[in-house]
């Protein structure tokens, strides 16, 4: 896992509320619209207190400047074009960096703590 964590970016958005398109739900319009060249792993959708929708995409790209650029690609195609060509997207963050910041890990082994002894207590 830790390997494919290391060729694997989120890519973050805002869609502004009233801009999402009805049926079906975004997250499997992304899922059908997406080609194999999106690298697309995963979609995390949140409803914003303002009535928007955060939008975080996981894809597997080599690099974040081509992944910010899949990204706006495959939302571009899943959503109105008025909508999908002004977004503005975070930089492309990689997943190993997310988990570290996290405390998930090859930085959280380091800390591992050693568990108690299972032996019984002798009185």
């Amino acid at each position: 896992m830790f390997a494919e964590a290391q060729r694997m970016y989120l890519v973050s958005t805002t869609v502004p509320a009233g801009a999402l398109p009805g049926e079906p739900p975004l997250i499997d319009r992304l899922r059908r619209l997406a080609r194999p060249e999106d690298h697309l792993e995963h979609v995390h959708v949140l409803r914003a207190p303002d009535g928007g929708t955060h939008l975080t995409l996981f894809l597997g790209h080599p690099d974040g400047r081509e992944t910010e650029r899949a990204a706006a690609r495959l939302v571009s195609r899943a959503l109105p074009s008025a909508v999908g060509a002004h977004l503005d997207w975070a930089p492309a963050l990689p997943l190993v960096s997310a988990l570290e910041k996290l405390g998930v890990g090859a930085q959280s082994s380091r800390h591992d703590r050693e568990l108690p002894s299972q032996d019984p207590d002798n009185p």
